[in-house]
């Protein structure tokens, strides 16, 4: 039996280099784990591409003049105005991609903002997308997209005070292009108003929801 373990000892040679290159995994290893672990956090703390997460106050569905209008209003809470442009335009997406419609809009309330439907407007207004799928049938839209926001952060009653910021076409291409998630969001109460024509409706609905913006 000794003769046997004395075969398997290893030589002081042989110990020498496998301690070597354990120290040398171990320390690349624990390298690897703060590297990651480093990456995580930095990835944790980047605002998501997707925007944020909502709640749908309300839907409402359209006709003007033999269009399809669709609006939603929705908020999310604590947000910055990037984060809730980003929103507005995964939402406007998710949405053109459930049915079809001549003009869709989606409005960003702060969650302390206002809940009836006739106070969505001015400074309530935390982002705004408006997009059109064939621009030139509705008037007032030159492109298939309009997006701002306001860079305030919302008071306790839920109202911005910054400044209105728009987005250029190519720089709402590039946003959308990023986007992994395409959802919708949360709808509590599923409900959808129907109407008959929007009280705000014009023949320029895209000057018309710039004036409920306060722009």
């Amino acid at each position: 039996m000794k003769a046997i373990l004395s075969k398997l000892r290893p030589s002081k040679r042989l110990v020498v280099i496998l301690a070597a290159a354990f120290a040398v995994s171990a320390a690349s290893g624990g390298a690897a784990v703060y590297v990651g672990r480093d990456r995580l956090v930095a990835r944790l703390s980047e605002p998501s591409a997707s925007g944020l997460e909502c709640t749908t106050l309300r839907t409402l569905k359209l006709d003007h003049r033999g269009q399809r209008w669709i609006r939603m209003h929705v908020k999310t809470d604590r947000a910055g105005g990037p984060d809730r442009v980003r929103t507005a335009l995964r939402v406007v997406g998710a949405l053109a991609g459930k049915e079809p419609a001549d003009l869709f809009q989606v409005i960003v309330l702060d969650e302390a903002g206002p809940e009836d439907r006739a106070a969505v407007r001015g400074a309530a207004i935390g982002a705004e997308v408006l997009f059109a799928p064939g621009p030139r049938s509705v008037k007032g839209m030159n492109e298939p997209f309009r997006a701002s926001y306001n860079d305030g952060t919302a008071n306790p009653d839920g109202m911005f005070h910054g400044k209105a910021v728009s987005l250029g076409l190519d720089e709402i291409r590039a946003i959308m292009a990023r986007m992994d998630d395409h959802s919708l969001c949360v709808d509590p109460a599923a409900v959808e108003v129907e109407g008959a024509e929007a009280p705000e409706s014009s023949e320029h609905p895209a000057e018309s929801a710039e004036a409920n913006s306060g722009h």
